[in-house]
């Protein structure tokens, strides 16, 4: 049997043993997959726990539904938190894409010394950026959708960055010369780990300075110079093969 099509839902959307289906998914239900009365979806709250659902009523702005079953993802560890600094272009767009794909749990766009973008309609791209996340994130099979964090400059989130214990702070630096498979071995049970990437041209040696003051750890992705958006995605891949 197909599994049946699948869309994301705020948890506030779901009302006892009905979940009712609204803005932009209702016309792709409706009009693209020409669904009917009695046909199954899965529906996924952003925060891990899936539906599965029969179509109960078809409106123009609205699918209503019926909850057969429900299922809870347990979280995957580590949780992966990236702190990008945001490059010129559309650039970030892909990285906020492709990051998702690969687990990114937040994603947060850095202002830095070296950042060349010029800020402007930061509500415009944070709302572009977490559409982007929510798309990656149902095409990707994920239960969840990433936090995408509004727009700091590189100091400040540094600065305010509480970690526990648990937590690994990872400065991939082309200068660096532990290769980051053997810190990543070195923490097997760490729960969160901060990423920093730099934009083009890297960061500051005062941003350097300050990360290391922070407690990160300066890591080599090898011996090649990686763009910013190919750092962040080998970043991502590193993790997740390390720890899967």
């Amino acid at each position: 049997m197909p599994r049946p099509p699948r869309f994301f839902i705020s948890p506030e959307q779901v009302s006892g043993p009905h979940i009712i289906v609204t803005n932009e998914d209702v016309r792709h239900i409706a009009t693209v997959l020409r669904m009917k009365i009695g046909d199954h979806l899965l529906l996924c709250d952003g925060q891990g726990t899936e539906y599965t659902v029969k179509i109960s009523d078809i409106k123009k702005s609205a699918v209503k539904t019926n909850i057969l079953s429900q299922t809870t993802r347990e979280n995957r560890y580590p949780i992966v938190t990236l702190g990008q600094g945001l490059p010129k272009s559309d650039k970030m767009d892909w990285i906020v894409q492709k990051t998702t794909e690969l687990g990114a749990a937040s994603i947060v766009a850095l202002i830095t010394e070296r950042t060349i973008v010029k800020v402007r309609d930061e509500e415009k791209r944070l709302v572009r950026w977490r559409s982007i996340c929510r798309e990656a994130a149902m095409q990707s099979n994920r239960a969840d959708i990433p936090r995408v964090e509004g727009i700091q400059t590189f100091g400040d989130y540094v600065r305010r960055l509480n970690s526990g214990p648990g937590t690994l702070l990872l400065l991939p630096w082309e200068e660096a010369t532990e290769p980051i498979k053997g810190v990543l071995r070195g923490r097997p049970s760490v729960k969160n780990i901060v990423v920093l990437i730099g934009p083009e041209g890297g960061f500051s040696a005062a941003e350097i300075a300050l990360a290391h003051e922070k407690g990160f750890h300066a890591v080599s992705l090898g011996p090649n110079i990686l763009r910013t958006e190919t750092a962040a995605v080998a970043v991502l891949s590193i993790i997740g093969y390390e720890y899967s």
